[in-house]
C-alpha cells in the first residue's frame, strides 16, 4: 500500500537532502574562517614545482630571478629548487618522526582551510627567508601558508628548513618573541645538520635572563644550555633508510647527523606555549588564532613564557630568577 502522496514524498525527499547538506556543511570549516584574502602577485613570469604539499615558485628572469639556475640533471628544474624541495620533504618527515605537529594538521590552519605551503623564491634585500602566519588564497582557489626564500639561495643552506619550522611554531602558538621564535628555529637546523651553536649556561640570574629576552638567533646558545641541563635522557633517533639516503644533486647527504638533542624538550615547550596562548586569548578577549602582530611580539608575555620553559622537561621548577623578574614587573 502506498502511504504518501507524490507531492508529500517529494517534499520529504527535498527536506532529507537539505538536512544532509546542512550536516555536511557543519562538518567543514566555517566559511568565515576559510581564507578569503587573495595573495598579491609578484611581477614577472613564475614557474611552479609541486612536491607533496609544497608549491615552490621561482623565476628565471626579471627582478626575482634565481641567481643559480644550473640544472645538472637536465630535468628542466634548477638544482637549487630541486634541492630545496628535497630539504623541505626531509625536514617535514624528520619532524614527524620526532613527534611534532605539522602546521597543516594544526587546529589553527585546519579551521582556515589551508591545504598547501607556498614557497616563493624572490628578491630579498635584508633577509634570507621569512614565514607568514596568515593564510592566503591562490588564483587556483587553494589556501596556502607562505614561506619566502631569497633568490640568492644556495643548495644546502638551511633557510627552507628553518622557515618551515617557523610554520611548525605558528601551528602550535601565536607567540613570536625573537628569543623563543628565532632561538628555537635556529635549534631546528640541527634536525638536518650538526649542531652549529655552542651551548651556554641557560639564564640563572636576573641580568642574564633580561639579556636573553633581548636576543634573537643568538638565543639558540641559551636553548642548548637549557637542553644540556634539562634533557638528561635524550632518545636516540632511528632514521629510516628512505630518509637517511636522501641526497642533494651534488651527492651530499641531506641529513648529516642523527644525534638530535633536545627535540622532546622543544616539542614540550611548544605544547606548553600553545596552552599559554589559549589562556592569554581568553584573558585578553581576542581570537586565539588571530592576534595582532604587535601582540604576538609583546614583551609583557616574556615572564609567563619563561615560566612555561623553566617548568618543562627535567627542569620542572620556578627559578629564583623568574621571581626576581616578577617582583620588578613585566618585560
Amino acid at each position: 500500500m502506498k502511504i504518501f502522496k507524490k507531492g508529500v514524498s517529494v517534499r520529504i525527499g527535498l527536506l532529507s537532502i537539505v538536512v544532509g547538506l546542512s550536516l555536511t556543511l557543519l562538518s567543514l570549516p566555517s566559511l568565515a574562517n576559510v581564507c578569503q584574502t587573495k595573495l598579491k602577485p609578484l611581477e614577472g613570469e613564475w614557474e611552479d614545482h609541486r612536491e607533496d604539499e609544497f608549491i615552490i615558485q621561482y623565476a628565471i628572469a626579471g627582478k626575482h630571478a634565481l641567481q643559480e639556475t644550473q640544472d645538472t640533471a637536465a630535468s628542466g628544474l634548477p638544482d637549487v629548487i630541486a634541492d630545496a624541495a628535497t630539504q623541505l620533504v626531509a625536514m617535514r618527515e624528520m619532524l614527524k618522526l620526532l613527534g611534532f605537529q605539522q602546521p597543516l594538521e594544526s587546529p589553527r590552519y585546519l579551521t582556515q582551510g589551508a591545504s598547501h605551503i607556498l614557497v616563493r623564491f624572490r628578491e630579498m634585500e635584508k633577509s634570507n627567508g621569512r614565514a607568514f602566519d596568515e593564510v592566503r588564497r591562490l588564483p587556483s582557489g587553494e589556501c596556502v601558508l607562505i614561506i619566502e626564500v631569497t633568490s640568492r639561495y644556495r643548495s644546502g643552506n638551511f633557510t627552507p628548513a628553518h622557515e618551515l619550522f617557523h610554520q611548525i611554531q605558528n601551528g602550535y602558538t601565536t607567540f613570536k618573541q625573537p628569543w623563543f621564535y628565532e632561538g628555537t628555529a635556529r635549534w631546528s637546523e640541527s634536525v638536518l645538520g650538526k649542531q652549529r651553536v655552542f651551548a651556554r649556561p641557560y639564564p640563572m640570574s636576573e641580568p642574564d635572563l633580561r639579556h636573553f629576552f633581548t636576543q634573537s638567533y643568538a638565543a639558540a646558545s641559551g636553548w642548548y644550555g637549557l637542553i644540556k641541563r634539562c634533557d638528561k635522557n635524550p632518545v636516540k633517533v632511528e632514521i629510516p633508510a628512505s630518509l637517511d639516503n636522501l641526497k642533494y644533486r651534488d651527492g651530499r647527504p641531506v641529513i648529516a647527523d642523527s644525534d638530535i638533542q633536545g627535540h622532546a624538550l622543544i616539542r614540550e615547550v611548544l605544547e606548553g606555549l600553545g596552552k599559554l596562548a589559549d589562556q592569554v586569548s581568553q584573558d585578553e578577549g581576542v581570537n586565539r588564532y588571530r592576534w595582532p602582530e604587535k601582540m604576538q611580539r609583546d614583551t609583557r608575555f616574556n615572564n609567563e613564557m619563561w615560566r612555561v620553559v623553566s617548568q618543562t622537561g627535567e627542569c620542572s621548577h620556578t627559578s629564583a630568577t623568574l621571581k626576581e623578574l616578577e617582583s620588578q614587573g613585566p618585560g
